[in-house]
């Protein structure tokens, strides 16, 4: 019996300077997510256990709380170790870590060391990128900062910014669109020891706008309004356009309206509260994103400002501001009259020119010779012409209508003859030029002050004749009334001779 319990109690003490030896565990440094790994990878570091036959290291993974052996990596100095069927992408991941020895003891188990998950969401309005992670774990009260790394697709991660241990947020603003940016987080310990973040990447860009914005024309209408037409090419993420207008290039440009996006390839805009007769107008067109944000601009558009002099009875100079601004510029000039409602291309200029002479002495002699009532006004514009090798779909913008304005002339025959063969001598009209239509008076009387005609029509004349007989042959006296562009009335007064045959 006595020898059965020196037996048990030798085996017992052996046991005990077994255990009393078991090798000393690793110092777990970090655990690291490598920055754009594929597949994710976390590279565990640690300094090696002080016990001098340790043959390797054991390395764990907490897994639903439970601690379960993940790989084996041999000898005392190794320091490092890589896992890469990694999840750490999508979750903070923890590891564990012990020492075994030559014998098979394994020392005690590492506190575990929790990745750094970062996550980015991207606003798209304000074009900024805000990170955010889950704490490092493992070091305790250790962790003095944390830094933000970042890269460009064409450039190498630098330093943007160095954060207190407190922090779990970073927003990286004025992103610049169509520029992709890469990011990780690192965490710093006392000692300078790292432990890096999973990395994550967006490319900075805001709603899509459309593909081209174009302004194409302007066109002044008779009431001095001015439209303006823009032509849209693939609408993009577009909620509504603005326009813009201004009384200078250099000026401030004001939105004075809102034009729902509804699809449309085209948007035309006739501004009222202007007057195209005296000043040149600016615009332009911007697409508006679901931000609220300018997303395109387009060219500007103007209106073409005329004024019209007349230097003598028949001849009247054009003078035009220039049109901006088409892409490619202007190929030309079209200057226009615009006699009684009725337009006539004139000639062409070049796109450098803004002017043109116009002698109206042929047109008045041949109304005269007609016997053609002619007007006071006489009124032009000008188009501009696009620069464009795609002539089907050349732009043109219209100027405002300009008119000179021409003093009275009356011409009265002193006789006529109501049986002549041709038709023309057998009425007696006056022959008006640069006279109102309104008012005016023509009267006829006989020799003893009997009014025998009287019209207010300029166009009409006396036959010598009425319903009921045909007036003789002898003197009458004509009566006219008249007025000029301006409104102020003449009087004409005369005799004349009607002739029978």
């Amino acid at each position: 019996m006595k020898r059965f319990l020196l037996i048990l109690l030798l085996i017992v003490n052996i046991s005990a300077i077994a255990q009393n030896n078991l090798p000393d565990p690793p110092k777990f440094k970090s655990a690291s997510v490598i920055p754009e790994s594929s597949p994710a990878t976390v590279k565990l570091t640690w300094n090696p256990s002080d016990s001098t036959d340790v043959a390797g290291y054991i390395v764990y993974k907490i897994v639903d709380n439970i601690t379960t052996t993940l790989d084996t990596v041999r000898g005392r100095n190794t320091t490092s170790y890589e896992y890469t069927g990694s999840s750490a992408n999508t979750i903070s991941e923890r590891f564990r870590m012990a020492a075994f020895d030559n014998d098979g003891y394994k020392s005690t188990i590492t506190d575990p060391h929790a990745t750094i998950l970062m996550s980015l969401t991207y606003d798209k309005c304000e074009r900024k990128a805000t990170l955010s992670w889950s704490p490092y774990t493992g070091w305790g009260q250790n962790i003095t900062n944390y830094r933000i790394y970042r890269r460009y697709a064409e450039s190498q991660y630098q330093i943007v910014t160095t954060l207190p241990a407190t922090a779990a947020e970073y927003t990286d603003q004025n992103l610049t669109n169509g520029r992709t940016y890469f990011y990780y987080v690192e965490a710093i310990r006392n000692d300078g020891v790292t432990a890096t973040s999973n990395s994550a990447v967006v490319t900075a860009s805001g709603y899509a706008g459309p593909l081209s914005l174009k302004a194409t024309s302007s066109y002044v209408d008779t009431d001095n309004n001015i439209s303006v037409y823009f032509k849209i090419e693939n609408g993009g993420e577009v909620i509504e356009y603005q326009l813009y207008r201004s009384i200078s290039l250099d000026s401030t440009f004001t939105s004075i309206a809102s034009i729902p996006n509804t699809g449309q390839v085209q948007v035309v805009y006739k501004d009222t509260a202007v007057n195209a007769t005296d000043s040149i107008y600016y615009y332009k067109l911007a697409s508006i994103d679901p931000c609220g944000n300018i997303s395109k601009m387009s060219n500007i558009t103007c209106n073409i400002l005329l004024k019209v002099e007349s230097i003598s009875k028949t001849e009247h100079i054009l003078e035009w501001t220039d049109y901006k601004e088409w892409e490619e510029g202007i190929d030309s000039y079209k200057p226009h009259s615009y006699f009684d409602g009725v337009p006539a291309e004139l000639g062409t200029t070049g796109s450098g020119t803004h002017r043109f002479r116009n002698d109206i002495a042929n047109y008045v002699k041949s109304c005269h010779d007609q016997q053609i009532y002619l007007t006071n006004t006489f009124c032009y514009y000008v188009e501009a012409y696009e620069n464009t090798q795609e002539y089907a779909q050349q732009s043109i913008s219209r100027s405002n209508i300009a008119c000179a304005y021409e003093t009275p002339l009356v011409w009265v025959p002193t006789a006529f003859n109501i049986t002549s063969t041709n038709e023309e001598n057998r009425i007696f009209k006056p022959v008006v030029s640069f006279v109102k239509e309104h008012p005016y008076e023509f009267r006829i009387y006989d020799r003893w002050g009997q009014m025998v005609f009287k019209t207010t029509n300029i166009n009409e004349g006396w036959s010598g004749k009425d319903a009921k007989r045909y007036y003789h042959t002898d003197s009458y006296v004509y009566y006219i009334k008249y007025a000029d562009y301006e409104g102020k009335e003449y009087r004409k007064s005369g005799t004349f001779y009607l002739l029978m045959e």
